[in-house]
């Protein structure tokens, strides 16, 4: 596919207050918001809501000034809905969003896939359709929960914002400046693109990296390797230590994008297998030498 066009709202700065802010889902991208709005003073107030425990230990830890006992609740007083709960759980939620929306508030997610959070977010919101801007922020470690929030986990990182409507297009201004005073760096972008893309470089080689893992767990140095492993094996499997909920659910959202990017690997690694099998010393230095320079153009 050709490059996605893209839109730098780098300049935006906010001219408002935030206001209260509800943040729905409070796992490590939640209570990173939340800690982030409190490090800043950029909020008057922070309510949560998640199932089981999650808020309360964010309150615990001084992310959130109230729990809240539902979405609906959370939201009733709201200026800015955040969404940070899982992606299988988003139809649900923007209906518990529709519920308690206040007519001016605004609404944004976290979800890594937009095609079918868009869907659902349409169908449960309605008319407060046009007052829902998608996003995804780029950011975020293997780790998970309330405890891994950290005030700073958006400076510096890029916050993508995939605004499908024009009134969306005029809010995702006002978001940005909003998340720009946050530390991110913000631009805009097709949703169809998103998909594909994370496809590509984050949702597939997840996967990837959970089967290697598997693999090597199966294998009979499994506790060798787990031993006596540098630096190249943490580096490569780091991300194989991530929530398997977590991702399990952003493949199977994305899964046709991330089953076209599994077999572009696997025409890759035959290649690979190919070559060790001839002893083919020049055609395997080609192919990781391609490799090789393209991982050199990643930051």
């Amino acid at each position: 596919m050709t490059s996605p066009e893209t839109h730098d709202l780098a300049g935006v700065s906010p001219t408002e207050p935030i206001g209260r802010v509800a943040v729905i889902g409070t796992g490590m991208i939640g209570s990173s918001f939340a800690a982030a709005l409190r490090a800043r003073s950029l909020a008057t107030s922070v309510i949560g809501y998640a199932p089981g425990d999650d808020a309360h230990l964010a309150r615990a830890a001084g992310l959130l000034d109230e729990v809240a006992p539902s979405v609906a609740e959370a939201c009733s007083e709201a200026d800015l809905v955040v969404l940070a709960n899982p992606v299988p759980t988003m139809p649900e939620v923007f209906a518990q969003v529709a519920i308690g929306l206040g007519p001016t508030a605004m609404v944004t997610d976290c979800a890594s896939t937009k095609g079918s959070v868009i869907t659902a977010a349409r169908a449960a919101l309605g008319p407060a359709f046009e007052r829902y801007v998608p996003g995804h922020p780029i950011a975020g470690s293997e780790r998970s929960g309330p405890a891994a929030a950290r005030a700073d986990l958006f400076n510096g990182k890029l916050w993508l914002l995939c605004p499908v409507e024009d009134a969306q297009r005029r809010l995702a201004r006002r978001l940005a400046g909003w998340l720009a005073a946050l530390g991110a760096r913000v631009q805009t972008m097709d949703a169809v693109a998103h998909d594909a893309l994370f496809a590509e470089f984050s949702h597939w080689p997840h996967a990837l990296v959970f089967a290697q893992c598997a693999a090597i767990a199966q294998g009979e140095h499994a506790a060798l390797a787990a031993e006596f492993s540098g630096a190249g094996l943490r580096d490569t499997t780091r991300i194989g230590a991530s929530s398997a909920q977590l991702w399990t659910d952003i493949v199977l959202d994305n899964r046709q994008e991330v089953l076209a990017c599994a077999r572009r690997f696997e025409e890759s690694l035959a290649r690979v297998v190919a070559a060790i099998d001839a002893a083919d010393r020049e055609g395997l230095v080609a192919l990781f030498e391609q490799a090789s320079r393209w991982r050199r153009l990643v930051e």
